[in-house]
């Protein structure tokens, strides 16, 4: 099921704008034009992520992201400002916002902030740090993630429960990660993003020979943006040829 995500902003054509613009990415959205509005709505119904203007008249977003946080703290909370020095930002982070966005918004960037459904990750990495940071990063977005340290680890994870997505290695203790990376796409139903520092063992020529469609490759290090923009092009691209 598609996350529900409210929007709330005073000025009526950009909170619709955006809800639009969010039902055109597979989102499911409500639209409140004041933070009482909004209080509202979550009484009677159900919702995942809020995105909601700072300034506002009467009730400010975050003095609406403490109220609604008490109804379901599970949610999801993105603010949206115009002052890049506005002295509500730092009460805002304390309160639980995931991420402060400036207005004019960013539909890329406010993408990458946005969890999707239900969609399994599966971390192929032997640094275990790494792959407990990458696995907190991605499970901090929304992702069902799980992690293996070798390629038959991997396979026994993905033979016994396929996942959506899969992000590995390129070197790993037991073999290419862009071999294994070869053969999961060549499956034609699992997507992978490869990660390296470093180019041997052929690793950038096969790199280069899987399917632009359902693979994509980052060079270590990278930011947390750009692994999430990966993950939401794959999974898109999955969805739409399903």
């Amino acid at each position: 099921m598609s996350p529900r995500v409210l929007v709330v902003d005073d000025n009526h054509e950009l909170a619709d704008n955006l809800s639009e613009l969010l039902q055109d990415e597979g989102y499911a959205t409500l639209t409140a034009y004041s933070a009482e509005r909004a209080l509202e709505l979550a009484a009677k119904e159900q919702f995942d992520i809020v995105l909601t203007d700072i300034r506002m008249p009467g009730m400010n977003g975050v003095e609406l992201v403490k109220r609604l946080s008490a109804i379901n703290e599970r949610a999801i909370f993105l603010l949206m400002t115009a002052y890049s020095t506005d002295a509500m930002l730092g009460e805002a982070l304390r309160a639980g916002v995931r991420a402060i966005l400036s207005k004019p918004v960013d539909l890329r960037e406010l993408l990458t902030r946005l969890p999707h459904g239900v969609v399994k990750v599966l971390v192929i990495e032997d640094d275990a740090q790494l792959a407990e940071l990458l696995c907190e990063a991605l499970s901090r977005h929304g992702y069902d993630v799980d992690s293996a340290l070798s390629c038959g680890q991997a396979r026994q994870k993905i033979a016994a429960s396929p996942p959506d997505v899969v992000v590995l290695d390129v070197f790993l203790p037991d073999g290419n990660g862009a071999t294994l990376a070869a053969e999961i796409t060549g499956s034609g139903t699992i997507p992978v993003v490869l990660m390296t520092g470093y180019d041997a063992d052929g690793a950038a020529s096969l790199v280069q020979s899987l399917p632009s469609s359902s693979s994509r490759f980052l060079a270590k290090p990278f930011h947390t943006d750009s692994l999430l923009t990966a993950l939401r092009e794959l999974v898109a691209g999955r969805e739409a040829s399903a």
